[in-house]
């Protein structure tokens, strides 16, 4: 649930569900992405050149199976968060695409569009609300892209409004 002044809006988001991360979840790759502990490849237990990682977290390389046993007792705490932040950034950037998509297939970033839509939701009474629905149908798009763009949308407000908070408290803003 998002409150802005006379603005309220409801989004559901699911994030996927990923199974546990167990020294059987090891997968074999040849990626040269940089990864957070041990360097490009080299196994977090012995340094050893590595090509395998923690499928779940992907940030861990081990060189063998009796590495990433021995080391799991310490990384699975951290394998945990790290996953767990991994599907967080990948929703997020899911969303946003889905947003960008939704924008530019209906034209929501023309300044006759854009203005529309900020008349629309400045001009709701404190009691109301702008629903998917009546947004979908006034600019011709599904409920559930309604949902996504009505979404980002607060995401937007939430972060002028963070914006505009700090610098007053900076004494930037009067």
């Amino acid at each position: 649930v998002f409150v802005s002044g006379s603005l309220v809006l409801v989004v559901a988001v699911a994030l996927p569900i990923t199974r546990p991360c167990t020294p059987e979840r090891i997968t074999t790759t040849t990626t040269t992405t940089t990864t957070m502990s041990s360097a490009d490849g080299k196994c977090a237990v012995c340094g050893e050149p590595s090509s395998k990682r923690c499928q779940r977290c992907r940030a861990v390389w081990y060189c063998r199976r009796e590495c990433q046993v021995s080391d799991w007792k310490s990384h699975k705490k951290r394998c945990e968060v790290v996953s767990a932040d991994r599907a967080a950034a990948d929703s997020h950037e899911l969303h946003k695409r889905e947003f960008d998509r939704i924008r530019t297939r209906y034209g929501l970033d023309s300044p006759e569009k854009a203005g529309e839509i900020a008349e629309l939701l400045s001009n709701k009474g404190a009691n109301d609300s702008v629903s998917a629905p009546d947004f979908a149908k006034r600019f011709g798009m599904s409920d559930v892209e309604a949902v996504v763009f009505l979404g980002w949308i607060k995401v937007g407000v939430k972060f002028k409004e963070e914006t505009l908070d700090n610098a007053k408290k900076a004494g930037m803003a009067g």
